[in-house]
């Protein structure tokens, strides 16, 4: 299916590994002009270089929790480029174990990045989307949202993920009226480099045998719905949150 993305200007936050490298990997292949946003400029860069075959790929360095680093990074594309169509947030950081062993500090630094650094986000990139009367905004946010944690013992992470569904139905609500959708997919735990550093052969064996398909979430399965919600042939969707987990929520 054609998605009618090429051309299309996309930012991908936390772009550089994982998660967020397939899905700038998959808009690449579909033709967007994209820029790879990452804490780590370095590895951006190494992205930006190995994805820029086909397509023109751009690398920035931001913290998505410093506002003014989230609108100099926005100017320096819209500058660049002349508009921003696509934002997908993405960038985000995990710190597991039970609620009582956690501190103030750790809460402030997973809602830092994964809750206030997608409303950075969003409000910078919103203006140039405003101005063109169109725009497409997609948030990742987890299954652990509709669980008040994961497999686990996250149940900061999953709370700072509620609040990007809560933000994604109210933005869709709010912007829909200027040809801005708002959308949110919620994986469960991806095959990643950094799930088989973090999780043992035993609790990633106890994950899978709760998945009615039988698997973790490949980063390939959320970068297509990613890049579906990106595109025009989802243009009357707005204010979704679709699970990308094998039917893990169904149990």
């Amino acid at each position: 299916m054609e998605l009618g993305l090429k051309g299309r200007v996309a930012v991908v936050t936390g772009g550089a590994a994982g998660i967020g490298l397939a899905i700038a990997r998959t808009l690449a292949n579909e033709g967007c002009c994209l820029w790879i946003a990452d804490l780590d400029g370095i590895q951006a860069e190494r992205t930006a270089s190995a994805l820029s075959t086909g397509s023109a790929v751009h690398a920035v360095a931001l913290d998505v929790s410093s506002q003014a680093q989230v609108d100099a990074a926005v100017q320096t594309i819209v500058q660049a480029e002349g508009r921003l169509d696509i934002l997908v947030c993405n960038a985000g950081i995990l710190k597991s174990g039970p609620f009582l062993e956690s501190t103030t500090s750790d809460w402030e630094a997973v809602a830092s990045v994964n809750l206030t650094g997608v409303m950075n986000c969003i409000r910078a990139a919103v203006k140039p989307m405003l101005r063109n009367g169109y725009g497409r905004i997609v948030n990742v946010a987890s299954i652990s949202a509709m669980r008040g944690g994961g497999s686990i013992g996250n149940v900061l992470y999953g709370t700072s993920k509620a609040g990007v569904v809560a933000l994604t139905l109210g933005l869709a609500r709010e912007f829909g009226p200027y040809n801005i959708t708002v959308n949110a997919v919620a994986p469960a735990v991806a095959d990643t480099p950094m799930t088989r550093a973090t999780l043992s052969d035993e609790v990633t064996e106890r994950i899978v045998s709760r998945i009615p398909l039988g698997r973790l979430a490949m980063p390939s399965d959320i970068a297509d719905a990613v890049a579906f919600l990106a595109s025009d042939r989802a243009g009357f969707v707005t204010g979704a949150i679709v699970p990308i987990d094998g039917g893990l929520l169904t149990t």
